[in-house]
């Protein structure tokens, strides 16, 4: 019992449980929209809840990496840490409004509450990376469970009044958002929620290290929705849900990526005074740690796409095998890359990680084949993307922590313990 308690204490543990909830949450509202919207209506939906992932990714590498790592503490940084959400979130709202505005897939009503909803997504998730900064890493299952109840509960009374839409699926999207927003702040420490100052925001501090990371984390969702536009443009968007419910289906082989990847960081920091070889050999470990665990989640969502496909598409349509193979070796891959990634923008090559992580758009000249010239090559797609991760990987470790390592001084070797 003793020993079980202790695990609970951990902040991995703890960091994983919040990326669970939160995966679940996303999870459940999917599966809802395969379920309800078809096929075609589940790729539509896909490509808004991808924008707004998007815009989130954006603002999550300016503002969230940025109050992890930098000295949030200091008047100037936080003023500017608080005037760049407010920038990123008005900026992503605006976007969305225009977006559900000029694609016409939405009613106007719908279009102008898409932009509050892709806003208070933003909103969100910088205060739920502000209670993982604080070490609040437990505070977050009871954000994500609001936000899941208060969407569900949206949906429910939508069902009421008729068929559910995609106009339905935003209303809960903001409303469960909102609601979340809420309680994070609540659940914040006094200190994290103090209002000033606003004056002299450090903001040139904030972009010179977050620009680098917002434009890294924005690349799996831009790579993501380039997909999508490019297989819904030339085979249509029928074609491109049964490959969107494979990626929901297969989606709990990211949740110990993204758990233990908002654990990373901040341990990578804590072990930046013992020097890069210490953070190698951590980063070694989690890379190899990570891709052992994401593949045996892998295989088992495999052996069981008989029983478990069916529960997302309700019978509607078939999980394409190879699409969930896929799906899962890109996670794999993902995985390798996050710990590299993670320790070279800590000791300040965030820059280089960006121009190395472009081999990941080079993996779109595959898929473009694959669509373009393969019969039936969409279902592959998933598997092409896998080449730019694992390339990018293998590039910063060697080319970036390899090189930081031998111009550093040997330290003692006495990684930190986590407790």
């Amino acid at each position: 019992m003793t020993g079980v308690l202790h695990l609970l204490r951990r902040p991995a543990t703890g960091a994983l449980a919040g990326q669970v909830s939160a995966a679940l949450a996303g999870l459940v509202l999917q599966v809802a929209a395969a379920r309800a919207l078809g096929a075609a209506g589940l790729a539509t939906f896909s490509l808004a809840y991808g924008a707004i992932v998007l815009a989130t990714a954006v603002c999550s590498g300016l503002v969230g990496d940025s109050l992890t790592v930098l000295d949030r503490n200091e008047p100037g940084i936080r003023a500017g840490l608080r005037v760049s959400a407010l920038l990123v979130s008005g900026t992503a709202g605006a976007v969305g409004c225009l977006f559900g505005l000029v694609t016409g897939v939405l009613p106007a009503w719908a279009g102008l509450l898409l932009g509050a909803a892709t806003a208070a997504f933003v909103i969100e998730d910088t205060l739920r990376r502000l209670l993982m900064a604080a070490g609040r890493f437990w505070s977050l299952p009871a954000v994500d469970a609001t936000s899941l109840l208060v969407a569900l509960g949206t949906l429910v009374v939508a069902a009421r009044g008729g068929d559910l839409t995609l106009a339905s699926f935003v209303v809960a999207l903001l409303t469960g958002q909102s609601a979340a927003a809420v309680v994070a702040w609540v659940l914040l420490p006094a200190a994290e929620r103090a209002r000033g100052p606003r004056r002299r925001p450090a903001l040139g501090t904030v972009f010179s290290f977050g620009v680098w990371r917002a434009a890294a984390q924005a690349i799996r969702p831009a790579l993501l929705t380039v997909l999508r536009l490019l297989v819904v443009a030339v085979a249509g968007a029928a074609a491109y849900g049964p490959l969107e419910a494979a990626r929901v289906y297969t989606a709990p082989t990211l949740v110990v990526v993204a758990g233990l990847g908002s654990f990373l960081l901040p341990y990578f920091v804590s072990l930046r005074p013992a020097g890069p070889a210490a953070g190698l050999r951590a980063a070694d470990r989690a890379a190899a740690g990570l891709a052992v665990a994401v593949a045996a989640i892998g295989l088992v969502a495999i052996g069981a796409l008989p029983w478990l496909g069916p529960l997302i598409t309700g019978g509607d349509y078939p999980l394409p095998v190879a699409a969930v193979a896929g799906w899962s070796v890109y996670a794999v891959a993902s995985a390798v890359l996050l710990p590299y990634s993670g320790l070279a923008s800590v000791h300040g090559g965030q820059r280089r990680v960006l121009a190395l992580r472009a081999f990941e758009f080079g993996s779109l000249a595959v898929v473009a084949v694959l669509v373009l010239a393969v019969d039936g090559g969409v279902t592959w797609t998933p598997l092409a993307l896998t080449v730019g991760p694992m390339l990018a990987a293998f590039a910063v470790r060697r080319s970036v922590l390899l090189p930081l390592v031998r111009a550093t001084p040997a330290r003692p070797a006495t990684d930190p313990v986590v407790a």
